[in-house]
């Protein structure tokens, strides 16, 4: 490959890739449950998901930070209280998360609802924080419906007509215990949850079949409510089924007493948010995901900006090189997110890669090999290999002169004792004679050492007089699925 000598230079643009560098992480974004807003380390919102405008009631405008945005809202504590605009500056300040921070919001349209909140410093590679990622999670309905069990908690005596009517009728389980948690009652949602028939339930005491783990803050927390400490609590807990089967239960636990305070009976409703558990489990990984895809894309950037300084003799002459290698990124992270990063079409990516080249008068690229497709690691490192074949050959190959052209192409290599290989060569003619360059400039060191240490195989560069000649050997059992190798072993 040949490029210009340089100075070492730093990277005056590192700040900017961070958009461009996040676009893959769209997809996941709009899985995601609940509203989602990252920001960068000045507080200016970078991404968002469809969930986070519906919240918002606005979308908002390019180049915004958090505070400018949410400057038309009022932000009020669950007990009323005023507070600043947002938590985002203390998160960036302190590096601390913010968990589980319930606020009412009052919007620009004069409605209020009330958000849950969560805050998680975005760091890189090296543990630097970068940015924040904000969950908003509307629980207005949660609370009012809460709002109204407590209501109709307060109300018990009076309505205990109306509850008999609806005991054995309601869609959640209902349990009535004594001071010493034996079961009194129970209705049939309840024998339903647990996996119990109404007599082996009424056999029971209250935690006997409580996950060991749950059971001691269940129990201290029941018999404050016998003793008059409290008069209900919530507690979310684990339950061990008949079947064996561990599911997660809400419990609302309120207290009947006599007209003296006597405590009469304790009533417990219960609702297997089993599946809730799980989506916020789901949901905690696909956040986790979209941390470590952030993070390995910002180390890919910062190293393409540094070795790009480093062969760059100008601002200038950097700004393209490095603008030209981030889009041949984002390409592939295209194509990954259309298979919703499984794998990639080793056709798509040398088509991308060499696209503003093609499809002229004179289609000077021909591009031939199997189906093949590749993972995410693979897909990345090609995709940056043929964009730094394809612009080298635009400025001194084969691309230079309408007469000259490439013929890009692949086969899979079977061997009877090893693994087999995809073998991919791309190959210049009818340009300029070639001759070796003086020093391996960063295209030459980046195909050569990202095939040995990101996918196990090996690149060769011949510089033949009539045009140069790029051969890729990559063992097919590392990183890569080939239709027709499949289909000979199976």
């Amino acid at each position: 490959m040949r490029e210009n000598k340089v100075e070492r230079r730093r990277s005056p643009v590192f700040s900017l890739s961070l958009e461009q560098a996040l676009r893959a992480s769209d997809e996941i974004l709009e899985l995601l449950p609940v509203a989602t807003c990252i920001c960068d380390i000045d507080g200016r919102i970078l991404q968002y998901n469809r969930r986070a405008v519906e919240i918002w009631g606005r979308t908002p405008e390019p180049g915004d930070t958090h505070d400018q945005f949410t400057a038309s809202y009022r932000f009020f504590s669950s007990d009323g209280r005023k507070l600043p605009q947002s938590k985002i500056a203390w998160v960036l300040k302190t590096g601390q998360a913010v968990r589980d921070e319930e606020l009412l919001v009052e919007r620009v349209n004069g409605g209020r609802i009330a958000v849950l909140v969560n805050i998680d410093p975005l760091l890189d590679a090296q543990g630097k924080m970068v940015g924040a990622i904000t969950c908003i999670q509307d629980v207005t309905e949660r609370n009012r419906v809460y709002a109204a069990l407590d209501r109709s908690q307060q109300d018990l005596r009076q309505q205990e007509q109306r509850w008999n009517a609806t005991y054995e009728h309601a869609s959640i389980g209902i349990v009535e215990i004594d001071a010493e948690g034996r079961f009194l009652r129970v209705n049939e949602s309840i024998c339903a949850i647990t996996g119990l028939s109404r007599e082996e339930l009424l056999g029971w005491r209250l935690f006997a079949r409580t996950h060991p783990d749950d059971r001691d803050s269940d129990e201290e927390l029941y018999r404050r409510q016998v003793e008059g400490e409290i008069g209900f609590y919530s507690i979310e807990k684990r339950f061990l089924r008949k079947d064996g089967r561990v599911i997660w239960c809400s419990v609302r636990s309120s207290t009947v007493r006599d007209a003296d305070g006597n405590f009469l009976y304790g009533v417990r409703i219960v609702q297997d948010i089993t599946e809730r558990k799980q989506a916020e489990e789901r949901q905690k990984l696909l956040i986790d995901e979209l941390n470590h895809r952030v993070k390995n894309t910002l180390a890919t950037v910062q190293s393409l900006a540094t070795q790009t300084a480093r062969g760059a003799s100008s601002p200038e002459e950097f700004r393209h090189a490095f603008e030209g290698r981030l889009i041949a990124l984002s390409q592939a992270h295209d194509q990954l997110t259309h298979r919703h990063w499984s794998s990639a079409d080793l056709r798509d990516i040398a088509s991308g890669a060499t696209a503003p080249y093609r499809g002229g008068v004179q289609d000077q690229i021909t591009i031939e090999g199997e189906d093949v497709t590749v993972t995410p690691r693979a897909a990345l490192t090609l995709a940056l290999a043929f964009h730094e074949l394809t612009t080298n050959a635009a400025k001194y190959g084969a691309l230079s002169t309408p007469a000259g052209g490439i013929r890009i192409h692949w086969r899979i290599m079977r061997r009877t004792s090893q693994p087999p290989l995809l073998w991919v060569e791309w190959r210049e003619h009818g340009g300029p004679a070639v001759t070796a360059p003086e020093r391996h400039g960063f295209g030459s060191r980046f195909i050569e050492g990202s095939m040995a240490a990101e996918l196990q195989g090996v690149a060769r560069l011949q510089f033949d007089p009539t045009g140069l000649r790029c051969t890729m050997e990559i063992p097919l059992d590392h990183d890569l699925k080939g239709g027709g190798a499949e289909r000979q072993e199976g």
